[in-house]
């Protein structure tokens, strides 16, 4: 038996005045908290106190309690009720047990029987109290911990999980109970994979630090480390599997951008030496074409084929230049323009490749605008960093054109691959440019990571263009994303039009000219 606890409050219903004075004194010297009552109706009032254990006379002057007494169990429900007796009848102590009594005592009471039924019950509440507090301890813990708690079937269903969990993925338990968890949680491409392991797990190989996707309600894919084991009952089978895994999504993400800084050192070390090294091979080029510009004719179409060398060579400078400060503050000469004109001459700089893919670049003109005002020209002055802009332009373009390559190869001219720019201005005067192509698109999940440093979709992508768009939109203080569509991709960026010398902290150039 456990110690005891001397807690019990016990509510002692006897009629003669001695027996009642005899085991109260019985029950207080051995630590309990006795209340009396003489009759049936004294014993109904006290119920408003709270009893762990009910003696009750079975005859007493106001009532026999056989009639009574399922009302008198569900009354005292949670309370022990002991029995006490002069007259043993099997069908009545039988019948009182199938009420739910806790003991049946004859009289004359004997003190240590009376003792041994209160201690059994004593320790009966001990556990239960040791019991309910553990209960409530994991519960809480349940509730609180930034893990999840998962148990399945042994056919994969949903039996239980916490609440950290439908935080976490949108879904909560009363809508996925009893549903297949691997077709709720899992990505299609996982499950076999995942439902696997599982399987070994059945097997009562305990699995740890596997890592497995966890498909959210909204379509987001979570990273979760998990350690599976068997629940078994008390033959030692199984019966279903615990499942605790760990949310690593940001650590793997803050993983992810401390391998992109050192990455982007090592690159900047590497550009620095490499632009070190080419500046003299572009110095040799410049002052080839400067021979060649001095030699040909000024009229002479060639001309601009020697103007598109020299742009193409100070566009390499610009780009080993970028690269190898992408980890840098970006840094903007500021001039009014047109932004109309900018992706215009990006456009006619990439005619060749434009060419290959029978790619058209498609602006919208008053006449195919409801808001024609939007569609003028002349609502696109801006002032930016022009050649920035232009490797914004270029970046997005040439992205657009490698992926409406094989469409251009089609000769349907229905299909014909295009590349549309939009340019509108909302009620605060921002101007916000849409870039929308006919190519295949991105996919869903690719969305958050397509402006990261290093993350591409194409097979030989380096990864740095879009990462370089935002970084010089955000430079400009504006905002870069990519729109929901049904066909091709499509990008919306917008450009503030306060940037100025005076509110713009960047290095600032007055346009030539003015």
């Amino acid at each position: 038996m456990l110690p005891p606890t001397a807690t019990l409050r016990v509510l002692l219903v006897e009629d003669d005045a001695d027996t009642r004075a005899n085991i109260r004194d019985i029950l207080e010297l051995d630590g309990y908290s006795v209340s009396l009552a003489g009759t049936l109706a004294e014993a109904q009032a006290a119920t408003d106190s709270s009893f762990d254990v009910v003696i009750l006379d079975r005859r007493l002057p106001d009532g026999n309690i056989d009639e009574i007494l399922p009302e008198l169990v569900q009354r005292w429900s949670r309370s022990d009720i002991i029995v006490v007796t002069g007259f043993a009848e099997l069908d009545s102590t039988i019948a009182a047990f199938r009420y739910g009594i806790a003991d049946y005592i004859l009289k004359p009471i004997n003190p240590d029987a009376l003792r041994q039924s209160l201690r059994r019950i004593d320790d009966r509440h001990q556990i239960e109290n040791v019991l309910q507090r553990e209960q409530q301890f994991a519960n809480q813990m349940l509730r609180t911990a930034e893990a999840i708690v998962l148990v399945l079937d042994l056919n994969g269903n949903v039996i239980q999980f916490n609440p950290f969990l439908e935080r976490l993925t949108g879904w909560k338990l009363s809508e996925v109970l009893d549903k297949d968890w691997f077709e709720y949680f899992v990505p299609q491409d996982e499950r076999q994979r995942v439902r696997d392991t599982f399987m070994e797990t059945l097997t009562d190989i305990k699995t740890t630090s596997m890592v497995n996707p966890v498909l959210c309600r909204d379509g987001n894919i979570r990273r979760v480390r998990w350690s599976n084991s068997c629940l078994k009952n008390q033959a030692g089978k199984t019966t279903s599997v615990l499942a605790v895994g760990i949310d690593i999504t940001e650590m793997l993400a803050a993983q992810t951008r401390s391998l992109q800084s050192e990455r982007l050192a090592a690159i900047g070390k590497t550009m620095a030496a490499l632009a070190h090294e080419s500046r003299n091979a572009l110095q040799r080029i410049h002052a080839g074409l400067e021979m060649l510009e001095l030699e040909i004719p000024d009229q002479a179409d060639a001309q601009k084929d020697l103007r598109s060398v020299r742009r193409a060579t100070s566009d390499l400078q610009s780009v080993l230049e970028e690269v190898r400060s992408f980890a840098a503050p970006v840094l903007l000469h500021i001039e009014n323009t047109d932004l109309r004109l900018v992706w215009q001459r990006v456009w006619r700089q990439l005619n060749p490749a434009t060419e290959k893919t029978f790619a058209t670049l498609v602006e919208p003109s008053p006449s195919d605008n409801a808001n024609s005002d939007n569609a003028n020209s002349d609502n696109a002055n801006i002032a930016v960093d022009i050649m920035r802009m232009e490797q914004v332009f270029r970046n997005l373009f040439e992205n657009a054109i490698a992926a409406m390559k094989t469409i251009g190869s089609e000769s349907n001219t229905d299909a014909k691959p295009q590349i549309r720019v939009t340019c509108t201005r909302d009620d605060s005067g921002d101007l916000s440019v849409e870039i929308a192509d006919s190519g295949p698109g991105f996919e869903t999940g690719d969305h958050q990571q397509l402006f990261e440093p290093f993350y591409t979709t194409k097979p030989t992508g380096t990864g740095l263009g879009l990462a370089i768009v935002a970084r010089i939109i955000e430079a400009h203080r504006g905002s870069v994303a990519v729109k929901p569509s049904d066909s091709g991709a499509c990008f919306v960026m917008t450009l503030p039009t306060d940037l100025s010398p005076s509110s713009a902290p960047r290095h600032f150039r007055e346009p030539k000219g003015q």
